[in-house]
């Protein structure tokens, strides 16, 4: 299988948008979704775009389908949602891989989460994306 470039976590109405815009420009993107049947309705209803989507059912599935080092949005609810699934990924992850938080965490947030992975060998990025259903 040819792994993804880039990972997307959340397929609600902003992540599904995001991961079909990527996919539309070439990118292969693997998404996960916490609860499966959303992963799958959502290939479903990618249409031509679905070769280039890898859809996954768990944290470990959907790691292996990127390509190292890895970039990993996670377009989720902000607060302590963040901070669960990031600790779901981490024990899969490799050196160099980056975490992007798209989230509109509370700055204070963001530099925690920072702090956590310093001394690490991973990346961590507070990216906070706004708009919605209408953009």
């Amino acid at each position: 299988m040819q792994q993804a470039e880039i990972g997307l976590i959340g397929l609600g109405v902003m992540g599904s948008n995001l991961a079909l815009n990527i996919a539309e420009k070439g990118n292969r993107i693997a998404v996960f979704n916490r609860t499966p049947s959303r992963t799958d309705e959502f290939l479903g209803e990618a249409g031509d775009l679905a070769g280039q989507i890898i859809g996954c059912h768990t944290i470990e599935e959907f790691v292996a389908a990127i390509r190292p080092p890895r970039p990993i949005i996670i377009m989720i609810k902000a607060g302590e949602a963040v901070d669960q699934q990031m600790a779901a990924l981490m024990p899969y992850l490799s050196k160099n891989d980056i975490m992007i938080d798209a989230g509109n965490a509370n700055f204070r947030d963001t530099v925690a989460r920072f702090e956590k992975l310093a001394g690490t060998d991973l990346t961590f990025i507070g990216m906070g994306v706004s708009g919605g259903e209408e953009g």
